[in-house]
């Protein structure tokens, strides 16, 4: 194992690091070379950029990871130092990207659900079961059967299509429309 400093290039004098940099796609002690010269470079800059040293070494790692994924595509046009220091850059606005996203400010958490409903909410809930299947009772007939057995008796589509004789499909279609003109009747509460 190569010391930090030192060469891991088979070679006296390693070519310049876009003359690796052109190999390393195929010649993988090429891009050996140039991990060790930019591993700690790359590292005390993902580390400026992060809080904790298991990140930048995560980070740090997956930089290195996308350098040798796209090493065909470095095209000589720039340094390979500006080259990797853009992937790193890059690595960092992503994870950071990545966890803002993922962070939920306090205040907008909800509070934990009460593990014993009130009476209140039990009152509401029933009024409501009464309101919807009071709905169902407005329904045409194929139409409350199938929801009958899909709500009330937890069967599957094709439980239902066996129990009625009807197809899979013929079961869905009367289940969609059931539900669309629940939504109608509940929303227009054109009930009795």
């Amino acid at each position: 194992m190569a010391l930090a400093g030192t060469s891991a290039f088979p070679y006296p004098d390693p070519p310049d690091d876009e003359g690796l940099a052109s190999r390393a796609a195929h010649d993988f002690a090429a891009f050996a070379e140039l991990y060790q010269r930019y591993l700690e470079p790359v590292y005390r800059y993902v580390r400026s950029q992060t809080r904790d040293r298991a990140t930048a070494e995560d980070l740090t790692a997956q930089v290195f990871f996308k350098a040798l994924s796209a090493a065909a595509t470095f095209k000589g046009d720039g340094s390979y130092r500006a080259w990797i220091f853009t992937i790193a850059r890059n690595t960092v606005a992503s994870w950071r990207a990545d966890r803002k996203s993922r962070l939920v400010p306090i205040e907008d958490l909800p509070d934990p659900p009460d593990p014993a409903p009130s009476a209140q909410s039990l009152a509401i809930a029933s009024e409501d079961r009464a309101l919807l299947w009071s709905a169902v009772a407005r329904l045409p007939e194929a139409q409350r059967e199938v929801v009958r057995l899909r709500y009330r008796r937890d069967l599957t589509i094709e439980e239902i299509a066996r129990v009625t004789r009807r197809s899979s499909g013929a079961v869905r279609v009367l289940l969609h429309r059931a539900r669309a003109r629940l939504g109608h009747l509940l929303k227009n509460r054109d009930l009795p």
